[in-house]
């Protein structure tokens, strides 16, 4: 590093568990948009409906396989190429060619879930409540939100980053 700034933690995320909350809901969302977009694209050519009315549906066909799969794909792929580094002045994150930096001093709100193998995800930022009706639906983070997703010992990266900030 340059100067007085040294590395405390480097890390990259764990292979393992591709699922969030999030997919209680995407999931079967992501089925009922698939199996529609099929459905139309099938009757569409069934009934000799014109050309253009059966590829109308291939686009929608293409986002439901990518919801289904693709997603999940993409995910992987991304989390191979990701590294993390904590120094005594900010976290930075490498996402391919991308790179992302925090600065130690001026951290948003940190939360760390945590899992029982130890791996985690600590997100920085503030989450966001879902009201429907007077009925609370959950919390949930914006996926832009700065994250070190699935990292192994989480929680002693957590005070690694805490005791950097004091």
């Amino acid at each position: 590093m340059v100067g007085d700034e040294y590395i405390l933690w480097k890390g990259k995320p764990e292979k393992g568990s591709l699922f969030t909350a999030q997919d209680l809901f995407m999931i079967p969302f992501s089925i009922l948009w698939c199996g529609f977009a099929v459905f139309w694209f099938v009757s569409a050519i069934a009934s000799g409906a014109p050309i253009f009315f059966s590829f109308f549906g291939l686009p929608f066909v293409a986002v439901g396989l990518y919801l289904i799969f693709g997603r999940f794909i993409h995910t992987a792929y991304l989390r191979k190429r990701t590294f993390y580094v904590v120094t005594n002045k900010k976290i930075i994150r490498q996402r391919g060619s991308k790179v992302d930096t925090l600065s130690i001093n001026n951290l948003p709100p940190m939360t760390l879930v945590a899992h029982k193998n130890g791996n985690g995800t600590i997100r920085f930022g503030q989450p966001y409540s879902h009201y429907d009706r007077g009925f609370y639906r959950g919390t949930t983070y914006s996926s832009h939100m700065f994250s070190l997703e699935n990292i192994p010992q989480a929680v002693q990266v957590q005070d690694i980053i805490s005791n950097a900030k004091q």
